[in-house]
């Protein structure tokens, strides 16, 4: 089982990168008092970051702040098809990496308020997001001083960027004590592994070693979500991959995605997406 609160910097460098290629990515739900940055080159699979649940892909960038726990899970298929694979970039460093005074001067008003607002993730997307990747890339490709001064124009592009997606909710809190996120770990990958069959709450506890009752207050107060909403966001998540990459039928999709019934599955989905599948496919082509 992999540790929830990860060391990620082996090496003692202010700025550490470091690049992953493998049939799938090793990211259980976990923190670290580091600022990350995650590019995903290729790959799909679903991104947890504090109380978001999404999708990601290929070109996926992600800033996630100190402590804010999070999770790169890939697709089932990843675990079970040799010839896929995931490969990603990171890129960590501490907020003490470029000093308070440093912070607080004028010119870098823009990238301090964009680290504040990294405590709830953010995700750049569009055409301007290239000019990110490149940046990143040459990062990776320098050392010493070049990598720290790349990486403060990397972190200037990003803090200029005013499409950026918040993803956690307002009133997110991050819970980072240390105590049981390999139990909850535990929780979640069976969630990831079993959605298209019925889940039950108590199967789910049990993994915890808990009663229903304790669990759901345990796993609200890990994730800041009630456990059915989890698991109902999770599975529209999968349809919404579904939708946009297959030509299956709707109710086919429904039942991939583990809900009993086409009705269901058309509720649910517009509670969280705010349109019917059909409505958001077509949006989405």
């Amino acid at each position: 089982m992999d540790i929830f609160f990860q060391h990620v910097n082996p090496i003692n460098a202010s700025i550490y990168m470091r690049h992953a290629k493998q049939n799938h990515f090793v990211v259980p739900w976990h923190f670290h008092p580091e600022i990350e940055i995650m590019y995903v080159i290729n790959g799909e699979g679903t991104r947890i970051v504090g109380d978001s649940i999404q999708q990601f892909n290929a070109g996926d960038f992600v800033l996630v702040g100190s402590h804010t726990p999070h999770l790169w899970r890939n697709h089932n298929e990843y675990y079970e098809n040799k010839g896929l694979y995931s490969e990603c970039l990171l890129l960590f460093f501490k907020e003490e990496t470029f000093g308070t005074e440093f912070l607080s001067i004028e010119e870098m008003s823009d990238i301090k308020r964009m680290l504040t607002e990294a405590k709830r993730g953010l995700r750049f997307s569009g055409h301007r997001s290239e000019k990110l990747k490149n940046l990143m890339l040459q990062a990776y490709n320098e050392k010493g001083i070049d990598r720290i001064l790349t990486s403060i124009r990397l972190l200037n592009e990003m803090a200029q960027f005013e499409t950026s997606e918040v993803l956690c909710s307002k009133g997110y809190i991050p819970d980072v004590s240390y105590r049981d996120y390999d139990r909850l770990d535990n929780c979640l990958e069976f969630i990831m592994s079993n959605y298209k069959k019925s889940i039950t709450l108590k199967e789910v506890a049990d993994i915890a070693n808990m009663t229903p009752n304790s669990f759901c207050r345990y796993f609200k107060r890990r994730t800041n979500m009630t456990f059915s909403k989890f698991l109902i966001e999770f599975r529209v998540g999968k349809a919404c991959q579904l939708l946009l990459n297959t030509e299956k039928k709707i109710i086919e999709i429904a039942f991939d995605c583990g809900f009993n019934s086409l009705s269901n599955f058309n509720n649910q989905f517009a509670s969280v997406k705010g349109m019917s599948p059909r409505e958001y496919r077509k949006k989405k082509a």
